[in-house]
């Protein structure tokens, strides 16, 4: 029961370890819309840079929260059943099943709406002084497929 309780401890602070690394990564992604939409309105193609940038830090958020639900389950189903009283996790699933949005996570939402606006707005601001180089149709067909790749991947998010 010891050696049970040690892993449970440690994996219960592996996820709070992960949660913090999400929680970092947005708050890089929001610094860094920020400058490249500052720089932006004065150099369009500045902004068009950000839209992958923002695709890799969505795509390491997806994959600490993707290790966060892992966690979950192997708790839920290898540990709570031989440990009375620890109950957590089969609560939470239980939960989210009766839930109305069926899986969808507020976390999920509100992140992957802060990576797809900010995004977004990189887009319109890199459109307004977009001047049609080579170098700014390339940067406006990764900037879509970014998008579209940052939607795929948040859509899929949510908890089993």
């Amino acid at each position: 029961m010891l050696d049970a309780s040690h892993e449970y401890n440690a994996l219960r602070s592996e996820i709070l370890k992960r949660i913090e690394i999400r929680q970092q990564m947005l708050s890089v992604a929001l610094t860094i819309a920020g400058v490249f939409l500052g720089v932006g309105i004065t150099t369009g193609a500045v902004a068009l840079i950000y839209p992958p940038l923002a695709m890799f830090l969505a795509l390491g958020w997806a994959q600490n929260d993707a290790r966060i639900a892992d966690i979950g389950i192997y708790i839920r189903t290898h540990m709570e059943p031989g440990m009375p009283g620890l109950n957590w996790e089969t609560y939470s699933q239980q939960r989210r099943e009766s839930a109305p949005w069926k899986g969808w996570r507020f976390t999920v939402l509100s992140h992957a709406g802060v990576f797809v606006v900010t995004q977004i707005m990189a887009l319109g601001v890199g459109l307004f002084r977009f001047t049609a180089t080579p170098i700014e149709w390339t940067l406006l067909v990764l900037d879509g497929l970014s998008i579209l790749l940052v939607l795929r991947v948040m859509s899929r998010m949510q908890r089993v």
